[in-house]
């Protein structure tokens, strides 16, 4: 792909990748041909065994930071991307969550007008590899998930563009091992910033598949962090 990375990049997309060659090639791709190219793209690859890091060559990706998978935690493979961004907004996509349109990423950051903005962030349906629980939920749709909904502290690090001067202020917890977002979230919102779930910025997306815990599996973990998170005295 003849790109080049901007040198003043509006926005740094940070990927969190683990052995992700199924969708990775496809998320890539569909970043690429945003309206908007005015972003760069970070790595924080966990020792992948497969054809993730090949992939990244047919694409013009400004870096890939290796974190050994002993030392891995979700807040602080982001903190280190974020570390070596250039932008003034951060990205945050999985390797595996679809982009639904080519103006995906200029809608999201239309919601940066508004000045207390401290992040867009929006839902996800299930990939074709979806585990059946998270496909049965998708034949449950939630109209919900077609308006856009304010103040939001489900925000998810699925697919989000937080400020970088507010995460410089509060970075994510590495103390967490996992609902970084949530914390992160809700530490704004007590702070008086606005977070917005707006269905624009929505991704295809699941927690299934090769190598990764279904929706399910992973849900008393969040229901178990969350409530920690809860307990702590915002704002912080």
């Amino acid at each position: 792909m003849k790109l080049n990375f901007p040198k003043s990049p509006a926005t740094s997309w940070v990927i969190r990748t683990k052995n992700e060659e199924k969708w990775f090639g496809k998320v890539l791709e569909t970043l690429f041909m945003q309206s908007r190219l005015d972003f760069e793209v970070i790595i924080v690859d966990s020792d992948s065994t497969d054809k993730t890091i090949e992939i990244t060559k047919d694409f013009p990706v400004r870096k890939i930071i290796n974190v050994s998978e002993k030392d891995f935690n979700y807040s602080y493979a982001l903190n280190l991307g974020i570390k070596e961004s250039w932008g003034e907004y951060i990205g945050i996509i999985s390797g595996h969550s679809l982009p639904i349109s080519r103006t995906w990423y200029q809608d999201g950051m239309k919601n940066f007008a508004d000045p207390k903005m401290a992040a867009v962030t929006g839902c996800y349906t299930a990939l074709p590899d979806g585990s059946l629980d998270e496909e049965l939920g998708d034949l449950h749709f939630d109209q919900r998930r077609l308006e856009k909904e304010y103040y939001c502290k489900w925000m998810t690090n699925t697919n989000v563009i937080i400020r970088k001067d507010l995460w410089r202020k509060y970075p994510f917890d590495e103390r967490l091992e996992e609902c970084e977002d949530y914390d992160w979230a809700c530490e704004m919102i007590a702070r008086g910033w606005n977070i917005v779930k707006d269905p624009r910025f929505n991704v295809y997306h699941s927690h299934g598949g090769i190598g990764r815990s279904t929706y399910s599996e992973r849900v008393p973990t969040w229901q178990r962090v969350c409530a920690l998170i809860d307990k702590k005295k915002r704002p912080s």
